[in-house]
């Protein structure tokens, strides 16, 4: 079995901060900016930041339509409510 690989959402926020934590922790993790980068990752962190900028920011990167696609499916984790 393959470790499974974090992808952390960066757009906005503590994204390198989150890079080093999951490293340190011996997690795989890439930061995920695209659609085909986000396909690739097993679970997403999402850094703290302004909502509505990273709102903008997935719509422009093209992020947006897949992720809500893969919380509706269940399979990107989430410890926090999303709207979908």
């Amino acid at each position: 079995m393959t470790d499974p690989v974090i992808g952390v959402l960066a757009l906005q926020g503590d994204v390198r901060e989150h890079l080093i934590a999951l490293a340190a922790a011996d997690a795989v993790a890439r930061p995920v900016r695209r659609p085909e980068e986000l396909a690739e990752v097993d679970g997403l962190v999402v850094p703290g930041g302004e909502s509505t900028t990273i709102s903008k920011l997935a719509v422009l990167f093209g992020v947006m339509e897949p992720l809500r696609a893969r919380v509706r499916a269940g399979t990107c984790p989430s410890t926090a409510p999303v709207r979908a």
